[in-house]
């Protein structure tokens, strides 16, 4: 499988190791994404988001090791999966930064997102 993350993505993580100081994140991070390179989807499938057919969207509770906090009090990570083998990382934010918390369609529009990019670099 081939994990490719995404803008928004890179953002998130660069907003926490520079303004939360998490400096672990990518150690954190990286221990799902080998699951995911190694076909292992893993987390929660989230329902009630309008996918094309093939496709998913996952939701995953990473340990935040900066803080010693467990996956309870740690990050989420929301992923989607492409027929194509793709796995495009969308967005990840810490649970105690309520505010930053995606809603289904703003989840839905992360994905638009990522399928017209997907889109307009196979033409």
């Amino acid at each position: 499988m081939q994990v490719i993350p995404t803008k928004r993505f890179k953002a998130d993580t660069d907003f926490y190791i520079r303004k939360k100081k998490y400096l672990k994140i990518m150690a954190d991070i990286k221990t799902v994404t080998d699951e995911l390179v190694n076909g292992n989807l893993v987390g929660d499938k989230l329902e009630g988001i309008g996918l094309k057919e093939g496709t998913a969207a996952y939701k995953v509770r990473i340990a935040n090791s900066s803080t010693n906090s467990g996956k309870s009090n740690g990050f989420r990570l929301i992923y989607y999966v492409v027929i194509d083998e793709k796995i495009y990382l969308l967005t990840i934010y810490s649970k105690k930064d309520s505010n930053s918390i995606p809603n289904d369609k703003q989840i839905e529009m992360l994905i638009k997102n990522v399928v017209e990019f997907d889109e307009n670099a196979d033409s």
